[in-house]
């Protein structure tokens, strides 16, 4: 079945809207949801081409494109979390404030997301540093840990882009937006508290 397709009393409405060429609800989400999905996309390429520069720009004349740099892939990884949190707005988790579901769904994203901003800070703070100092570069790799921080750095990151896209896109199944889905696919892990303003009984 389709992630917006109207059901039940919602398929009147629906109709009506379709029927005076206006979309519905449903379809107007589903079309925000999709824009936010594409500038996630867009935000995982820029923050590859950060990340693919980054350590390749050397000299007094490009110390202000390594501070950019720096700047832009710290506001790149926040803003690829706040963009993940308002697609979480669009399941019914949020909407009903289920924070506990929805932390037991998607806590592994907070930790994943603290690991790569530490490696990241690290990463791209010695390489600020030897900018500003002016090293070359035969003096800045000169170093193992400078090399093992590249290294791991770098498996993270690409790691950390490939799973948040495929984190977002799973928002999309059916059962983060149908509360009586979701019921039946956490049953097998024990009871689900009811939203708010809805009973245990009309999730069955």
């Amino acid at each position: 079945s389709s992630l917006f397709a109207a059901r039940g009393p919602d398929r009147e409405g629906a109709a009506g809207a379709a029927a005076m060429g206006a979309p519905s609800t449903e379809e107007a989400g589903g079309r925000r949801f999709a824009r936010k999905l594409n500038a996630m996309l867009v935000l995982v390429f820029v923050d590859c081409l950060c990340n693919g520069f980054a350590d390749h720009l050397w000299g007094a004349s490009r110390l202000r494109l390594n501070i950019a740099i720096f700047a832009i892939s710290l506001g790149l990884h926040v803003g690829i979390l706040l963009l993940f949190f308002m697609l979480l707005g669009h399941t019914f988790l949020l909407k009903y404030g289920l924070l506990l579901e929805l932390w037991g769904e998607f806590r592994a994203v907070f930790l994943f997301f603290l690991l790569r901003f530490s490696l990241l800070v690290a990463a791209r703070g010695v390489r600020l540093v030897a900018a500003i100092k002016g090293d070359d570069p035969a003096t800045y790799w000169n170093s193992t840990s400078i090399h093992g921080l590249f290294f791991v750095h770098n498996l993270v990151a690409v790691a950390y882009d490939a799973w948040m896209l495929q984190q977002s896109h799973s928002l999309a199944r059916v059962r983060f937006h149908r509360p009586r889905l979701w019921q039946r696919h956490k049953r097998g892990a024990g009871r689900v508290a009811a939203p708010q303003g809805m009973s245990p009984a009309s999730l069955r």
